[in-house]
Formats: C-alpha cells, structure tokens, sequence
C-alpha cells in the first residue's frame, strides 16, 4: 500500500469510527426544534437521541460476529447503504413515534462503522501498537464532533431540522464510495470462523468471561455518563443559560477539541506509565469534575464558563478511556475480534440508553440529574475495573 493510499485508508476509518458523533452530535442543537416540531415534551425529544444509542448497540452486537464470520468490508457496505437510507427516512418521518423508530433504524446501520473500524484495527494492531492506531482513530474522528453541532447548528438557523438528515444521507454515500475505494480486507478466509453459529458460539465464551465483561462494564459506565452530557447539555446551554444553537455549537466544540488532545497524547502516556495506569488516571478525573458538576447544580453559577470548563474536564476523559481503555479490553478477550468488539459496543450504547434520560427527570433546566448521573458511573467504572484487575486468568 502507498503512502497516499494508506492515509486516505487511516482517514477513511477515522471518518467510520465517527459514525456515533455523525449521528449524534450534528443533531444536538435541533433538540429543541424537535420538541416544538412534534408539540411534545423535553423528555421524549431527548428520547430520539436515546433511540440512536439503542440502535447503535443491537447494531454491533449483530455485525460484530458477522465480521467474524463474513469478513469485514461486506458488512461494512452493507451497514452504509442501510444508513443512507435510514437517515432518508429520519427526514421525512411524519410523527415523533415513527421518527424515534427510524433514529433506532439508522444507529443500528451506523453501528457497522463503529464496530467493524474496531475490529478491523484489532486485526492489523496488538497492544501498544493497538492503543497508539485508536488514539490516532479518535484524533481524526474527533473532527466529527467539533464539526457536527457547528454545522447542525447553522443549518437549522436558515433551514428546518429535518436537514440534518438530508445532510447525513449524503453522509452516507460519501463513505460508502469511500469505504469501497480505500478500505481493503482486513480478516482473511482462514481466520474466519465458518458459521454465523461458531461466531456466536465464541461470543458466548467472552459473555462468561468475567474479567472481560468486568472491564467492559466499566468502560460502559464511563460511556453513560458521557451520554448523559450529550443528551443533557443543548438544554443546559440553551434552556439555563439561554444561548442560540450556534453559541451552543462553539461550547460543544471546544468540548470536542479538549477530547481530541487528550487522545493525541495517550500513546505516549500509556507507553509511560503503561496502559492500566493511565486509563485510572482518567478516572481520578472523573470523579472529581462529577462532583464538581453536583455542586454547580446546587449552587447554580451565573457565569456559565465554571459548568463548561468542568464538563470539559469530565468529557476530555473520553479520550483516554476510550482508547487506552479499549486496548485494556480487548487484551483480555477469548473469542474473535468482531465479536468481542461488538460486546463492547453494545454494552456501553445499552448503558447509555438506559441511564441517560434520567438526566431530564427535574425538567429542563435542572443539571443535577446530570451530575449526580455522571459521578456515580464514574464511581462504578472506578470499582469495576479494580475488582476485574484483581480476578485471576
């Protein structure tokens, strides 16, 4: 492979794994806009973001062991087909019942970017070399997130929300080309298992093996109180504080750059301390910026800069969990790389599903479900993974 031919291929795969924040981020601003689109409430608008997370988990639960079985670059074109259409369908949904359905439709086709680019960077990637390639994966798809609010929001400024679906749609064709152009092969016919059935069946070896599942619930709960931000935060800004959906865009961008350094400098830390060491650092972080954000909801500062800057805090750990994290996980996996990925995914969007509308219980404007949600997973992903670390092999 030439040197060009290999960056668009590690660009490709960065603009993949950003499949979540894609489908995620760029409609964080039109929250609102949902809400009095479809004459409905605060909690069920947010629940079309928690119907992404849904999707996004049973989809890589299913496409992980597929890859194992099919290979990688079938299911992966595939799954952006379906996203195209979906997020067609996402547009032009009439009620706010059929519109969560197609959000659980479309993260579900999303779902083959997230879990495949994994597997596919498992299959090339060992260790630290494994922490280093998704570190530099989470530098460039971390342009998704800093991007997406932004263009959300100034699209729904001049136009109705529905075109951020319009714009995904074409989102879709575009990786789909790109996807067929530069992503090649990655798990050869003889590394494959030979059914669907044999793939599952391997699956079924990490689902009892404790010290995998431990350390993926861990990384799960870090996940959930990072999707209680992303729920939380357009009404926060836009409801508390009272900014436009462009002026939460810039918040939510910087938000996404703080997550973008961190993870260009986890290979080196991890190559440091070493990879366990730096993924409890980050939950040292955690822990503190969450009870910081339990004391701002009581306290309720006129300045909005001190909630930004310890949501920032909090967020930026994603970079690191995530990536030294992940590496952690899939060390200590029994069965195939697409399976075990899938897990993964599954487990942190189900967690994230479940936990994060619990964030709009006080209504609208009060952050202390979000702060109370976002230390106690930090508290659990803390314990999690300490009593996984001390189970023996």
């Amino acid at each position: 492979m030439t040197r060009k031919k290999n960056a668009l291929f590690v660009f490709t795969l960065g603009m993949l794994c950003a499949f979540a924040p894609m489908c995620t981020d760029m409609y964080l601003p039109s929250l609102p806009n949902v809400m009095e689109f479809y004459n409905t409430t605060a909690s069920l608008s947010q629940s079309s973001l928690t119907a992404s997370f849904l999707g996004l988990a049973l989809g890589q639960l299913i496409i992980g062991p597929l890859s194992d079985t099919y290979g990688r670059l079938g299911p992966m074109l595939i799954s952006l087909i379906l996203f195209t259409i979906t997020s067609l369908l996402c547009a032009i949904a009439p009620t706010i019942s059929l519109f969560i359905l197609f959000r659980v439709l479309q993260g579900m086709s999303a779902a083959g970017g997230i879990v495949l680019t994994r597997s596919i960077a498992c299959d090339l990637y060992k260790e630290h070399e494994l922490t280093s390639f998704m570190a530099f994966l989470m530098s460039i798809n971390s342009i998704a997130p800093v991007l997406a609010p932004l263009v959300g929001a100034l699209f729904i400024s001049f136009a109705p929300w529905q075109i951020v679906f319009y714009v995904l749609t074409a989102w879709g064709v575009l990786m789909f080309l790109s996807t067929k152009l530069y992503v090649k092969e990655s798990h050869p016919v003889e590394k494959r298992d030979k059914t669907v059935l044999s793939a599952l069946s391997r699956m079924k070896t990490d689902i009892f093996n404790l010290k995998f599942m431990l350390s993926v619930l861990s990384l799960s709960f870090v996940m959930a109180g990072f999707f209680s931000y992303l729920v939380a935060t357009p009404f926060v800004f836009q409801k508390i504080y009272n900014f436009t959906p462009i002026e939460f865009s810039f918040t939510f961008a910087f938000v996404s750059i703080c997550i973008t350094v961190v993870a260009a400098f986890t290979g080196r830390l991890s190559r440091r301390v070493g990879v366990v060491k730096s993924v409890f650092i980050a939950f040292y972080l955690l822990l503190i910026s969450g009870a910081l954000v339990i004391v701002e909801a009581i306290v309720k500062p006129d300045n909005f800069i001190y909630v930004l800057l310890t949501l920032a805090v909090y967020c930026s750990m994603m970079g690191l969990t995530q990536t030294a994290g992940f590496g952690v996980v899939m060390s200590l996996k029994k069965g195939g790389s697409g399976a075990a990925s899938g897990i993964f995914g599954v487990m942190y969007f189900a967690l994230g599903s479940l936990l994060s509308p619990i964030v709009g219980v006080l209504g609208e404007k009060s952050m202390l479900p979000l702060g109370l949600n976002m230390f106690i997973c930090a508290i659990l992903a803390y314990v999690l993974l300490k009593i996984a670390l001390k189970i023996r092999n």
